[in-house]
This record gives structure tokens, C-alpha cells and sequence, in this order.
């Protein structure tokens, strides 16, 4: 019985481990993205192996998760993801909580790594369409921040 229980764990180990993919990214080119972004993740993302957008489906729940050093120090950070329409326009996901404390370690050092991990939900109402995304962690003192994109694509 013992045995069939480590197998049965390890196997749902495995199973998801394999369902979370490293996407490809490009960095904010702006004067206030003081940060390193080492990998971003997204689950699920199958598609992330042939370097394709991830499809996230709507009415259901994805994790974003992404290693970041920042280089600065701030008490507090606030989250931000929006649709890039172009590096200067961005229209805002509303529904998404802001408090990016509650999804990484706050204070924030410079020079020290961290993750942020955010399970959240696709809402109904996006637009089936491809986008590009915008996903930033901002010092609401200084203005420094930590900003990606990537490429996503809603599906039903």
C-alpha cells in the first residue's frame, strides 16, 4: 500500500512539473526597469516547448510565476498587468489584486532573488484574440520597477 501511495505521489509530482513551462520573454526597455528577470513560467503552457504563445483559456485559473532581482530596495511593491498595445499604451487587467506583497517576500533588497507566484483566473469577458502582456512589480516611492512581456493567446 506504501508503495502505491510514493508512486502515485511521485507520479503526480512529475505530472505537474511537467505542465509548467519557462516562456519566453522580453524585458521592459525603459529607464525605470531597474531589475533582473531570470525566467518567467507560466502553467499551463504546453505550448512554451515550440517557443508558441501560451494559450490561456477563459473561465479558468493560470499561475504566473517569475524569478526577479530587483536593484533596489523597496518596503512595498505594486502589481500591474496590462494588455501592451505598443510601449506606450497598456490597457489595464483590472480584476488582478495589486498587493504584489502578497505573492512575494516585501521588503524587497537590491540584489537579493525572489519569486513571485500569482494563481489567478482568465476572466470570461477577454476577447479571443492573440496578446501581448505586460507584467510589472513598481516601487509606489521611487518609480523603479521590475517589467516584462510575453505572448499570449485567449482561447475558449
Amino acid at each position: 500500500m506504501l508503495r502505491l501511495l510514493l508512486t502515485f505521489a511521485f507520479c503526480l509530482i512529475l505530472s505537474s512539473i511537467s505542465s509548467a513551462e519557462y516562456v519566453n520573454f522580453q524585458p521592459c526597455d525603459d529607464s525605470v526597469d531597474t531589475c533582473t528577470i531570470h525566467q518567467v513560467n507560466v502553467d499551463p503552457c504546453p505550448e512554451a516547448k515550440v517557443n508558441a504563445a501560451c494559450h490561456i483559456r477563459r473561465r479558468h485559473r493560470f499561475t504566473m510565476s517569475f524569478d526577479f532581482t530587483p536593484h533596489f530596495d523597496a518596503d512595498t511593491l505594486d502589481a500591474s498587468l496590462g494588455w501592451a498595445k505598443s510601449e506606450n499604451v497598456e490597457l489595464p487587467l483590472l480584476t488582478m489584486d495589486r498587493e504584489a506583497c502578497a505573492y512575494t517576500n516585501c521588503p524587497v533588497r537590491s540584489g537579493v532573488k525572489q519569486t513571485y507566484t500569482n494563481n489567478m483566473p482568465a476572466d470570461a469577458r477577454f476577447p479571443l484574440s492573440p496578446y501581448t502582456i505586460r507584467w510589472a512589480l513598481k516601487d509606489p516611492v521611487s518609480g523603479k520597477r521590475c517589467c516584462f512581456t510575453i505572448d499570449i493567446k485567449v482561447v475558449r
